[in-house]
């Protein structure tokens, strides 16, 4: 067997190649030894580290939230002495003094609330408030309790807690965040009137029915409420408020994400993450999940109902082991973990470290003997090499010697890596020589495969070109004319005409924005127009350019009032846009639309005649509006849309 094994390999090579394995194989038993000592070693104490960290982690969670508990605690007892002693809270002249009317319905705190300033309560500022509807006397003497609350338990915590508010189940609002960057401004001003957020887990987890104990309870990993762009992320803890027997409010303490965790905490163990999970199997924290400023809807960190692997195989290890503490190897998330519980909010503690990191130690001292066995190998199998050199090579140059006379009447290889040419091993050489010579017979048929490659993928990239060029118009890159009325024309045939509205969309005067701004700027603005109303349709629309300024949308639409809201929609979301001009002036640009319904037997010319007609309408009627095909000569007047955000954090 080891003779077959080595028959074609070199005397030298050979004699080198049984040494360095006897040497190697003495390394090898002795480094199997020192890894296994030193794995233990570094296993053992890297597990106590950990689960020091994890128990550290939830002593600090605990801490704080027994902190948060103690404020609404105590922000309660504050709460009912102010209702018991204070008897100018239910005049209509104190609780105007604090709560202005708002002229779009109910009121807001006025500005000196937060700006600073003195009112009937005294001294205060950092307040935001919003009261939706008008309150009954109880509640007036409820609110304005409630600002004197906020802000005075609120200012003695301060900055320690970044907020505190109390809110009902009218959705009235008082909230102390002094350092807030946005000032408190949609709550104090842009907040809708009719706000409401009684269906968000921040209220729904203090009613009788979902906290018949009445405690502190906190929720899972939200958006902000205030923030339009969906972007900033926090949790909070709310405790109800009972008066007389029945729920009238509840105080609520937000804690954002990125303070959620104190930097710098475990700078000390390498590679080690912490994570925090619900119990209900929410992901309330994980470096390389849950970020700040990051958008995305809250059922992405749903671990029991997430598509990541990596994260169902977490909320499956958390699951199997319980309320239990758990420290060792978890070879289903390829780890080595500390599992520890907040007690008070009953969140689990997972701080985890790579296996790869924790064995990184074992691994370097591998390496130092591994290396010393390389160099021993190395000149032990030089010594040999010299010694056979004189004994077996000289033989073995005359046979190279010979191969290199039929070598050298071929053409140079390009494949044949000819660095081999002059290698010390009399076997490489020759192999060398023989590569050469194969290389020759094969390279007529590699150099064949290689041009009809070549071929095929210039035909391929060229039948993509023409299918883009056939169907695209050139300027803003969707469909063109032709493209969208056989598009249209297929689905009319194929869906019929129920629930089908034809919009035609034209740029108003579109020759003087090319004729104040020139060609190019005009071209860039009606591809912004073009590109922005494709982003504002829906799922499913068609959409392309007709000519000119003019665009046509084919939609499905419940209603014709469905219809004019998605055309008043495109509407006012070209008003938005800007485009730039000549000489750094910004162009601002209206569409007129006209919307047509697809009837029995419609193909797409009559149904963009009839769209046409009310786009025609629309331009005699003034511009920058939408006029609607009907039987019936009476426009139809667009709907009143105005955007707007609902929710607050």
């Amino acid at each position: 067997m080891t003779r077959h094994i080595f028959g074609d390999m070199s005397i030298t090579t050979r004699t080198a190649i049984l040494l360095s394995a006897l040497v190697g194989a003495i390394f090898i038993i002795a480094g199997i030894f020192a890894f296994r000592d030193t794995d233990h070693r570094a296993r053992t104490a890297g597990l106590a580290n950990l689960d020091h960290y994890a128990r550290q982690v939830a002593r600090q969670q605990d801490e704080r939230f027994a902190r948060i508990r103690a404020v609404h605690q105590r922000a309660t007892q504050l709460l009912r002495a102010e209702l018991a002693t204070n008897p100018t809270l239910g005049t209509p002249a104190t609780f105007d003094s604090l709560f202005a009317p708002d002229p779009r319905g109910g009121r807001r705190s006025v500005p000196a609330l937060f700006d600073g300033g003195v009112t009937p309560m005294g001294y205060v500022r950092g307040v935001g408030a919003i009261v939706p509807g008008e309150p009954d006397p109880q509640q007036r003497r409820m609110l304005s309790a409630a600002v004197h609350t906020v802000h005075a338990l609120g200012e003695a915590v301060h900055p320690g807690m970044e907020s505190l508010y109390l809110f009902t189940p009218r959705n009235d609002l008082v909230i102390f965040a002094p350092a807030r960057s946005d000032r408190l401004n949609f709550y104090r001003k842009d907040a809708p009137p009719d706000f409401d957020f009684q269906r968000e887990e921040l209220a729904t987890i203090v009613t009788p029915a979902a906290n018949p104990a009445r405690a502190m309870r906190c929720t899972a990993l939200r958006h902000i409420l205030s923030d339009r762009k969906g972007g900033t992320w926090t949790t909070g803890c709310m405790t109800p408020v009972d008066l007389g027997g029945r729920h009238v409010a509840a105080w609520g303490t937000s804690i954002l994400l990125d303070q959620l965790m104190l930097a710098g905490d475990f700078g000390d163990i390498r590679g080690a993450d912490v994570i925090l999970i619900s119990r209900e199997g929410r992901l309330i924290y994980h470096p390389g999940y849950t970020r700040q400023a990051q958008p995305g809807p809250e059922s992405l960190l749903d671990l029991t109902r997430t598509a990541d692997p990596a994260l169902q195989a977490l909320w499956r290890f958390v699951r199997e082991s319980g309320n239990r503490p758990f420290l060792g190897e978890a070879p289903a998330i390829d780890s080595f973990v500390a599992l520890r519980r907040i007690e008070a909010t009953g969140w689990y503690v997972l701080v985890r470290q790579d296996r790869a990191v924790l064995h990184a130690d074992t691994w370097r001292t591998v390496g130092r003997i591994a290396m010393t066995a390389l160099v021993c190998l190395v000149l032990q199998a030089l010594a040999i090499f010299l010694l056979m050199r004189w004994q077996v090579g000289v033989p073995l140059q005359a046979l190279i010697e010979r191969t290199r006379l039929i070598t050298r009447r071929t053409a140079p290889a390009r494949f044949v890596e000819r660095e081999r040419l002059t290698s010390p091993d009399e076997v490489v050489q020759l192999t060398h020589d023989f590569d050469l010579m194969a290389e020759r017979v094969l390279s007529t048929q590699d150099e064949l495969e290689r041009k009809v490659a070549l071929r095929t993928d210039a035909l391929r990239n060229a039948n993509k070109a023409l299918k883009v060029e056939a169907t695209r118009d050139p300027l803003t890159g969707i469909p063109n004319r032709r493209h969208l009325m056989t598009e249209i024309e297929a689905r009319l045939a194929v869906l019929g005409p129920d629930d089908h509205y034809l919009l035609a969309i034209d740029i108003d005067q579109f020759d003087r924005i090319n004729a104040e701004h020139g060609r190019a700027a005009g071209d860039a603005a009606l591809t912004q127009v073009a590109n922005g109303i494709v982003a504002l349709l829906r799922d499913g629309d068609l959409c392309g350019r007709m000519g000119g300024g003019e665009i046509v949308a084919l939609i499905r639409a419940s209603s014709q009032a469905d219809a004019m809201a998605v055309a008043e929609r495109v509407r006012f979301g070209v008003t938005m846009l800007e485009s730039p001009g000549r000489h750094g002036a910004m162009i601002r640009m209206t569409v007129s639309v006209g919307v047509a319904r697809a009837r029995d037997g419609d193909g797409c010319d009559s149904l963009y005649a009839r769209a046409d007609a009310a786009l025609c309408e629309a331009k005699q009627r003034g511009r920058d509006r939408i006029f609607a095909h009907v039987p019936d000569p009476r426009p139809i007047a667009p709907p009143d849309i105005r955007p707007f955000v609902s929710v607050f954090g």
